[in-house]
């Protein structure tokens, strides 16, 4: 009985002492996942800045919540917030604490509101007030500090757009119902391919979907967006001069494919202009995309109000000469022109003086239209 009683507590000895080594071990993991956590706090409220408003933020194994958060915009800036999220959610990953890349597994961001801005020079702007911080203390990183974030992620959010740049006058796009993904996000470097997922639905109609690979360092991209019955109203700004004739109603289809490489451009697209309407009345201007407002809706009666063309979009990003906007408005003025049979010489001579750089560029457009070269 002796020897028996002798084995029984040896073995609840041993038993113990499992058991305590496993209560250290998963202390030492809490501890270290609550260390992962203040980390990711300290950094969320730092990167937050003084202008953010924050209505809780919660700790969780690795995790830190924020709620009611609110980012205000700065003097000049077209909307009266640049970020507002319902749920902010980031994750860390506890292996990150033994390398020398602090790394967050998922940041989540659940009804969420963005608003972006394109200069009148062309230049796009996303949360100023915290990615303009984070450029200027890029050149003095030396390297310290280094965050990879696998994924980005908007749910249920919305996005509005103030673009500044077209001569047709500012436009104005939200987006609604966004869901997006932004995978392998380095910072500060910004180098690496970032793959972008994102579907939405655009106020006034239609749906719009957006995918394919970034690169925010080198500003390389392969991008699809594809848009469907969009209402043409919104984005008259980017076909029409701010003297011409306006649209009373439409949708617009899209399929564009954009690549840059090395600073270059290449973006086939395809434009379906659809149920078409031009406003009727005194004073309106006497021309739809450059050609003559009346030979356009005679020929809309005959083609069922429809305009279908394909174009693409060439350039160096680099040179000063370029202009997206103006390569764009060129482009489909001459594509519908063809598209609808109208005299496309006449019409070129109208855009090239409205252009303000002559019929040799708009010569370039017809050119690249019909699959003709530089020298052609």
């Amino acid at each position: 009985m002796s020897e028996a009683a002798d084995t029984v507590t040896r073995t609840r000895r041993r038993r113990h002492r499992v058991l305590a080594v496993l209560g250290i071990i998963t202390l030492a993991l809490m501890l270290a996942w609550q260390g992962v956590a203040w980390g990711l706090k300290r950094q969320v409220l730092a990167a937050l800045g003084p202008e953010a408003t924050v209505g809780s933020i919660r700790l969780g194994l690795g995790s830190v919540v924020v709620e009611d958060l609110r980012l205000a915009a700065p003097e000049g800036w077209p909307f009266e917030d640049t970020l507002r999220a319902k749920r902010l959610l980031v994750e860390a990953e506890l292996s990150s604490l033994f390398s020398d890349e602090y790394r967050v597994g998922q940041v989540t961001v659940e009804e969420g509101y963005l608003s972006m801005q394109r200069t009148r020079e062309g230049k796009l702007k996303l949360l100023p007030t915290l990615l303009g911080r984070s450029e200027k203390k890029d050149g003095d990183s030396g390297g310290r500090f280094r965050l990879h974030i696998d994924q980005v992620q908007l749910k249920d959010s919305v996005l509005d757009f103030h673009d500044a740049s077209p001569k047709g006058g500012p436009a104005r796009v939200r987006l609604e119902a966004l869901n997006a993904t932004l995978d392998h996000l380095q910072v500060p470097q910004r180098t690496g391919r970032s793959q972008l997922d994102a579907e939405s639905r655009v106020k006034g109609g239609g749906t719009v979907e957006l995918s394919g690979w970034l690169e925010i360092a080198t500003r390389e991209s392969d991008l699809k967006l594809t848009l469907r019955d969009v209402d043409l109203v919104p984005l008259e700004p980017y076909l029409l001069r701010a003297t011409e004739a306006g649209v009373e109603r439409g949708q617009v289809d899209l399929d564009l494919h954009s690549q840059v490489q090395q600073r270059q451009l290449k973006a086939p697209g395809k434009l379906i202009l659809k149920n078409l309407k031009l406003r009727s009345g005194d004073g309106l201007g006497g021309t739809f995309m450059g050609m003559s407002r009346g030979a356009v809706v005679s020929s809309l009666k005959s083609g069922g109000d429809r305009i279908d063309l394909d174009f693409v979009l060439e350039g160096d990003l680099n040179s000063p000469r370029f202009s997206l906007n103006e390569t764009l408005s060129m482009r489909l003025a001459v594509g519908a022109a063809a598209s609808l049979g109208i005299g496309v010489v006449d019409m070129v001579k109208d855009l090239g003086s409205a252009t303000g750089r002559g019929l040799e560029a708009v010569g370039d457009a017809v050119g690249g239209l019909f699959g003709g070269g530089e020298d052609d």
